[in-house]
């Protein structure tokens, strides 16, 4: 199948293949049996795959031999003890490490996996898992409840579009993003926020702006969703340190 892979002495470049083999969680019993699923997976044909930094970050030890986790595509096969699925269904979520998404085919866990709405796209339901589920787990552990005041820091990036799509789905009552002024409308196009007073948006490359900014917001916030600082993107180039 056509796929792409990680190669090199560390699997730190990608190239593209049109002959890996098709993906397995348990190998064939002899060379005349076509490889089997595991109880609980599924294999679905590919139709649209996301990638995130993490995927070309990763070396092949640790993240496999195909690129790729976020995936949406039709169930091809399913395991023994699979029973919400069945073939033919439209699913997107997150392919098995040992599988890779940016294939022709790939495999999911039954648990990483959900039946893709009709009205959603299959490109769009693939950009969701890696960023939504990183905003979700890291909003619920800043406690983001009904009121709460959230600084989402790269909030132009995949992950800090969610957490600004997130904060105001869990009720938060203030939302104030950092990034470029450049993309200010496509931030608020994208937030979800009727109500303007709910989103603020600050920008990195002011730096007289950034300053008033941490100056007036001194322990004004209930939870801090930094997605930049660290990610190797241009938010590394600056401070977002708040004054104790």
């Amino acid at each position: 199948m056509r796929a792409a892979i990680r190669t090199g002495l560390l699997g730190l470049t990608i190239s593209f293949t049109k002959d890996q083999p098709l993906p397995a969680q348990q190998p064939a019993q002899d060379s005349n049996t076509a490889a089997l699923l595991a109880p609980t997976d599924i294999l679905i044909k590919v139709k649209s795959a996301a990638i995130n930094p993490v995927d070309y970050k990763l070396p092949r030890f640790v993240g496999g031999k195909v690129v790729g986790i976020d995936v949406s595509g039709i169930v091809e096969k399913i395991g023994t003890d699979v029973k919400e699925f069945h073939v033919g269904d439209d699913v997107f979520g997150r392919a098995r490490m040992t599988s890779g998404s940016l294939a022709d085919f790939a495999i999911v866990d039954m648990e990483g996996v959900a039946k893709k709405p009709e009205w959603l796209p299959f490109d769009q339901a693939a950009s969701l898992p890696t960023a939504y589920l990183t905003g979700i787990q890291s909003l619920r552990a800043g406690n983001v409840k009904e009121g709460s005041s959230v600084l989402v820091i790269g909030a132009s990036g995949g992950c800090g579009v969610a957490g600004v799509q997130l904060a105001k789905a869990m009720g938060a009552s203030r939302i104030v993003g950092i990034c470029s002024g450049k993309n200010f409308e496509f931030v608020r196009g994208m937030s979800g926020t009727e109500k303007v007073e709910i989103l603020e948006l600050v920008d990195y490359t002011d730096e007289d702006a950034m300053n008033k900014f941490k100056e007036e917001n001194v322990g004004k916030f209930d939870c801090i969703y930094d997605t930049s600082t660290g990610s190797g993107g241009k938010g590394d180039a600056y401070d977002t340190t708040m004054p104790k």
